[in-house]
Parts: structure tokens; sequence; C-alpha cells
């Protein structure tokens, strides 16, 4: 009989230990998260779509697509915004890790930006003012989690 206690304990035992594994595989497990925002200012409108790719709470890739709407403006207006645009992206273009692809049409101009966050690409697009995220507590490592609180609270909305 003291030997089936002993068992008992050492299956409770072993069957808590799994529970603890499975749960931290689960705080760490692979996710992808998109969020939408739309923004206007000085009548340039814009719609921001932004997919995280996070292992746990650390995101892995960031890729975000921009769209300006630059029908209400003029065509001087929209050659200028053209060229501002794509000096932008050759800023993006410059550091490593990140990809940016920006193409224009008539009335409107979408950047595709891709960010591998797991280097020093973070740490760059911040120092140069290109990327302003939340939870960065410098070590050039976005949260998932500040991020979805920062979004939120600029009005984007989670896309399933």
């Amino acid at each position: 009989e003291d030997d089936m206690k002993r068992m008992k304990h050492v299956i409770i035992g072993l069957l808590a230990l799994g529970m603890i594994f499975t749960m931290t595989a689960c705080g760490s497990k692979e996710q992808t998260v998109t969020y939408q925002g739309e923004m206007e200012e000085n009548g340039l409108k814009a719609k921001d779509t932004m997919t995280f790719s996070a292992k746990g709470d650390t995101v892995e890739k960031l890729t975000e697509v921009i769209e300006f709407d630059i029908s209400s403006f003029e065509d001087d207006v929209k050659e200028q915004l053209n060229s501002v645009y794509e000096e932008l992206a050759g800023q993006y273009n410059e550091i490593e890790g990140v990809s940016c692809k920006m193409t224009a049409e008539d009335n409107t101009i979408t950047f595709n930006i891709d960010v591998d966050t797991t280097g020093d690409a973070v740490k760059e697009l911040t120092s140069k003012g290109l990327l302003d995220m939340a939870g960065g507590d410098g070590s050039g490592k976005i949260s998932l989690k500040a991020s979805e609180e920062s979004l939120k609270s600029n009005g984007y909305t989670k896309s399933e």
C-alpha cells in the first residue's frame, strides 16, 4: 500500500511538472496579430495595417502597410509628396533588417515595410525617428502586449 501511495505522489509530481512545461510552451507560442487604423492630418488620409509575428510577448517580425490617400491634393503637391516618400523609403532601406517598398499611383502612395525585429533594426529605426514603439525599453525588443495596448488606445482595431 505504501508503494501505491509513493507511486501516486510520483505520478502527481510528473503531471504537475508536465503542466509547468505546457504553460511555458503556451507562453512562448508563436502568433500573428493584425491591427488596422485610419488617420487624417491636414487633408492627408492614411490607412495603416500592422501585422506582428511574435513568439510569446516578443515581436520577431513587423509588417506594416500604409496607404496614403492623396486625392485631395493638386498635382504639384502630389509630386512633392512622392519625392518626400521616396526619400523616406530610402531611409528605411538603409537599415539592415528593414525592407521598404513604395508604390505611387495617381491618388495613392503605398508603403510596404518589413522589419526583422530580432536584430538591431528596431534600435536604429527608433534612433532615426522612423519608429515609435510602445513598450520599447531600450533593449530593441518590441513587446506585443504593449504594442497592442498602444494601438488600441490610438483607435486601431484588431483584424480577425
